[in-house]
């Protein structure tokens, strides 16, 4: 046995058991977790393989007006970027989409800390709120089409119906169900209404307010695209609508694959800083 080997044995035994046992169940954690992922990658490579695949062979049994071969898609694309014609309908979607998705996000957080935080206001304003929650949001186009017209300005509030309950409902429901020990705790010290609300309950409301960022986001990218469908026809829900129209199945299918990878670093950025920032939460499936 090599001296290096010899020392680290003797530094290991040399550990209390406790210690020796808690350092390898994170060791044996962090093989699991990578092992995990492992499998994850691959299983996703499979998914894809079986859609390429799936794409192919409905494209040989139906032709292309059913489903593109997607190599056409892969030289459509190309085509649509290298002559800027993509790149601008994602300038128009991003503009609409980040105007609508902050201020969901402003409004959203705002309201869900006072329904939250206020109960009589709560118990008054909750069956309001659900009742245009549960009105599909194309009903209101209309309206927003005589108030504020076809262009950007109504597209921006078609986003902001779309996107504002899931963040308002979250953050309510975040608040209004914050850890009845640490509460309690805290009143025990007496702490102020004040204090127990900035230190105690909106910290713990946090992840509840991602996960509504996070689920709001990708119903503003889907509310953009229907307002661009509805409304002046611009970005990439009008280059689909007019794809769709034409029955070019080869550039309807590029600008879908621009709108999933656009919902995809969406989320995955806001579930990143849900990670980040709710660190102390431990969830079921670190502990299996």
């Amino acid at each position: 046995m090599s001296d290096e080997a010899m020392a680290v044995r003797l530094e290991r035994s040399s550990q209390p058991p406790s210690a020796h046992t808690a350092s390898d169940a994170r060791a044996r954690a962090r093989q699991r977790r990578a092992q995990e992922r492992n499998r994850v990658r691959l299983l996703r490579v499979g998914v894809v393989i079986l859609l390429l695949g799936g794409m192919f062979l409905l494209n040989a049994l139906f032709g292309n007006l059913t489903m593109p071969k997607p190599t056409d898609v892969v030289s459509e694309s190309w085509k649509m970027w290298t002559d800027g014609t993509m790149l601008q309908g994602l300038g128009q979607t991003l503009m609409v989409l980040s105007l609508g998705f902050l201020l969901a996000s402003t409004t959203g957080i705002i309201g869900g800390i006072v329904l939250g935080g206020f109960r009589i206001v709560g118990r008054v304003l909750d069956p309001f709120v659900n009742a245009i929650n549960a009105t599909p949001g194309s009903a209101f186009i209309p309206l927003i089409i005589v108030w504020f017209g076809l262009f950007t300005p109504a597209k921006v509030v078609v986003v902001w119906i779309a996107a504002v309950f899931p963040i308002l409902i979250s953050t309510a429901a975040g608040i209004d169900h914050s850890d009845s020990e640490l509460v309690e705790m805290a009143r025990s010290f007496g702490a102020s209404r004040a204090r127990l609300f900035w230190q105690v309950m909106l910290p713990s409301a946090i992840p509840s307010i991602l996960s509504g960022l996070r689920i709001g986001a990708a119903v503003a990218v889907v509310g953009t695209v229907v307002s661009e469908f509805y409304m002046a026809q611009s970005g990439l829900g009008g280059m689909l609508a007019s794809a769709g129209n034409r029955f070019q199945m080869e550039r309807y299918f590029a600008v879908i694959i621009v709108l999933m990878v656009l919902g995809s670093l969406i989320t995955g950025a806001l579930r990143l800083a849900e990670f980040r920032l709710a660190r102390w939460r431990v969830s079921l499936r670190e502990v299996r």
